[in-house]
C-alpha cells in the first residue's frame, strides 16, 4: 500500500521501496521526462502538448501504482489479489491531479472557464482554456492580443486594442485608432449596436503611457475601456496570455488557438 501511493506521486519509487530497482529506475527516468515537458520545454503551451503530458501521466501512474499492489516481496510470496487494482483507480486520480497541477503551476499556465459573453465568438461562455502567466514578462503586449486581466480581483479576458499613446475613437460601432479606421475581423454585433451609448460611440480618447485601452470581442455586451466606470487597464493588472481552449462549448473547439 505504502509503495503504491509512492508510485501514485512518484512513479518508480515504490518500486524502489519494494526492493524492484531496476524497474523503478526506469520509470524514476520515464517521470523525468514527463517533468521536462513542463519545463524546459513547456509542452503546455500547445494543445497537443498538453494531450501528450496528460496520457503520458495517466499511463505511467495507473502502470505503476498497479505494479506495485500487484507485486510480491519474493517469488514464494502468494500473489496479491487482483481486485486490489481498484485502488489504483483512487490513487491513480489523486497522483495525477498532485504532481501534474503541482508542475502546471510551477512553470506559469492555469487553467480557466470564461464565465460571459463579453469575448463572442472568440470565447464563449463555459469554454475553459489555458493561460501562460509567463508570457508577458518576457513579451510587450501588441495590438489586437488577447489579455488575462485582473478587474476588481476577479481575472478576465479583453483585447488590447490601443496601447500607450495611441489616441482612439468609436463612431457608429466603428473604431479609429489614430485616424484610421480599424479592420477588425474578431469584432461581433449581434445587436447592430451596444446596450449603452458608449459602446457605439466615444472619444477620441488618448491612451496614457503604461496602459492599455481593451475591449471585448462582443462589441454589443462588453464591458471595457469604452465605459468611464471601466477606464483604461494598468500595463500590471495583465496577469497572463490565453493560449488555446481545451474544453469548449462544442467538441470541434477543443484545441482552438486563441493567438
Amino acid at each position: 500500500m505504502v509503495a503504491a501511493l509512492l508510485s501514485a506521486v512518484v512513479p518508480g519509487t515504490g518500486q524502489i521501496l519494494l526492493g524492484q530497482s531496476r524497474k523503478g529506475q526506469l520509470l524514476l527516468g520515464i517521470f523525468v521526462i514527463f517533468c521536462l515537458g513542463f519545463w524546459p520545454l513547456r509542452l503546455l503551451r500547445f494543445y497537443l502538448g498538453l494531450s501528450l503530458l496528460l496520457w503520458m501521466s495517466l499511463l505511467l501512474t495507473l502502470y505503476a501504482t498497479n505494479a506495485a499492489l500487484l507485486a510480491r516481496r519474493t517469488l514464494h510470496s502468494p500473489a496479491p489479489s487482483r481486485w486490489w487494482i481498484l485502488l489504483s483507480i483512487p490513487m491513480t486520480y489523486v497522483g495525477i491531479n498532485l504532481v501534474f497541477t503541482s508542475l502546471l503551476f510551477a512553470v506559469g499556465f492555469r487553467a480557466m472557464e470564461f464565465s460571459s459573453s463579453a469575448m463572442e465568438t472568440t470565447l464563449f461562455k463555459g469554454d475553459k482554456f489555458m493561460i501562460d502567466r509567463k508570457y508577458y514578462r518576457q513579451h510587450s503586449c501588441e495590438r489586437d492580443d488577447l489579455v488575462v486581466m485582473l478587474i476588481e480581483g476577479a481575472p478576465t479576458v479583453k483585447r488590447a486594442i490601443a496601447l500607450g499613446g495611441d489616441t482612439i475613437e468609436g463612431r457608429n460601432t466603428e473604431i479609429f485608432l489614430n485616424g484610421h479606421v480599424l479592420q477588425e475581423p474578431f469584432a461581433y454585433h449581434p445587436r447592430g449596436g451596444g446596450n449603452v451609448p458608449e459602446q457605439d460611440n466615444f472619444g477620441p480618447v488618448t491612451v496614457a503611457a503604461g496602459k492599455y485601452f481593451v475591449m471585448g470581442d462582443n462589441r454589443d455586451s462588453s464591458r471595457d475601456s469604452r465605459m468611464h466606470d471601466f477606464g483604461q487597464v494598468d500595463q500590471e493588472a495583465v496577469v497572463g496570455r490565453p493560449l488555446y481552449i481545451y474544453w469548449g462549448h462544442t467538441w470541434s473547439r477543443n484545441g482552438d488557438k486563441l493567438y
